[in-house]
């Protein structure tokens, strides 16, 4: 089977990290597939895997294009779907590329990466979600939360949950990375620095719980708009002796190996992938139950859930864990079995059933 799989860049994310899974898994399996990017404004974060063919399309960015730029970015796209010929086309967040697809008769599957109620579509937007996903062989989603929603409001959308995959962590020696001292615990926490991620609750938290724990260390992974104010508000809740803020990392495996709780306090999610690789690295897990870690950890068994938005409550599971080292290891000691219950050929079998039905 030809496939076409459409994700807007490889930049940094959880969903192009999830792209390149799904490209190489369904290559692996003999398909022909085609990884076609939109933007170049992004460099690529993530390799194109082995037997995957990447097609670069640099369309200019839909708000700058105008109203007869929107029809030279749909012309550029029809032009690459007419000579790629898929059989299939799987989008991930591109709702333009679906346009193409729908006037070339070429059956799509649309997926979602984000918590569907809470994602910040324009009007114009809206409608043309609203129009092409009608059309979609399969929308699939993140949770049944969000399933039964747009059963709700879209229900002549064709909707099927397929949860992220977890991967098994890497086996072997890992060097300790520089930067986490020898003598100092861990808490770790990796995001893109904005307002959905919520790390001022996470730094409002740490504020209680840092003076009673001097030997224990908050370590930040991410960039983002917010980095200046996120460490303005460390100096100004007076804990910036006891946070590190990283860039992003190549690899994030050794900084799971070398610390001991990952926390999580965003204020909405999809199906975080930095929490299931945490969780397949043997990470005890401190989490708002927000959309998608609400299913992830099981609390009480590999991590302790908490109501989103209430710092003080964190700050209260996060120094259980921290000052019971049984408790911590018992949790640690459940994490990886993530990687059964969302395995990653559970996830590839799921979208090559899709295709094959979309086929048909």
């Amino acid at each position: 089977m030809k496939i076409t799989c459409v994700v807007a860049n490889l930049g940094p994310g959880g969903a192009e990290r999830v792209m390149t899974y799904l490209c190489g898994g369904l290559a692996a399996r003999g398909h022909q597939v085609t990884l076609l990017t939109l933007s170049n404004a992004v460099a690529d974060f993530y390799a194109v895997p082995e037997g995957v063919e990447r097609v670069r399309l640099d369309l200019p960015p839909f708000a700058k294009a105008g109203f007869w730029g929107g029809f030279w970015r749909l012309w550029l796209m029809i032009k690459a779907l007419r000579r790629l010929k898929p059989d299939v086309l799987i989008s991930f967040m591109t709702v333009s590329i679906l346009g193409a697809a729908l006037l070339l008769r070429i059956p799509y599957i649309y997926a979602d990466h984000l918590d569907v109620r809470t994602c910040p579509w324009s009007p114009k937007w809206q409608f043309l979600r609203r129009v092409l996903l009608r059309f979609a062989s399969r929308v699939t989603v993140l949770s049944e939360r969000d399933r039964k929603y747009l059963a709700f409001y879209y229900p002549q959308w064709k909707t099927s949950i397929i949860y992220n995959p977890a991967l098994s962590a890497p086996s072997g020696d890992l060097p300790r990375p520089d930067v986490l001292a020898q003598d100092q615990r861990y808490v770790l926490a990796v995001g893109r620095l904005v307002k959905q991620k919520g790390f001022d609750y996470l730094l409002e938290a740490w504020r209680r719980v840092c003076e009673e724990f001097p030997s224990w260390c908050l370590c930040i992974i991410g960039s983002g708009p917010l980095e200046a104010e996120l460490k303005d508000l460390a100096e100004v809740l007076d804990v910036q002796h006891s946070v590190r803020f990283l860039p992003p990392q190549e690899s994030l495996a050794a900084f799971y190996r070398y610390s001991d709780i990952y926390a999580m306090t965003s204020r909405t999610e999809g199906f975080p992938m930095v929490l299931l690789e945490a969780m397949a690295s043997g990470l005890p897990v401190v989490s708002f139950a927000c959309n998608g870690p609400d299913v992830i950890v099981r609390d009480g068994v590999d991590g302790l859930l908490v109501k989103p938005g209430y710092s003080e409550l964190f700050a209260k599971s996060l120094a259980r864990l921290m000052k019971d080292e049984d408790f911590r290891q018992r949790l640690a000691r459940q994490s990886p079995q993530v990687c059964e219950r969302f395995s990653l050929e559970k996830y590839i079998q799921s979208y090559e059933d899709l295709c094959t039905a979309a086929r048909k």
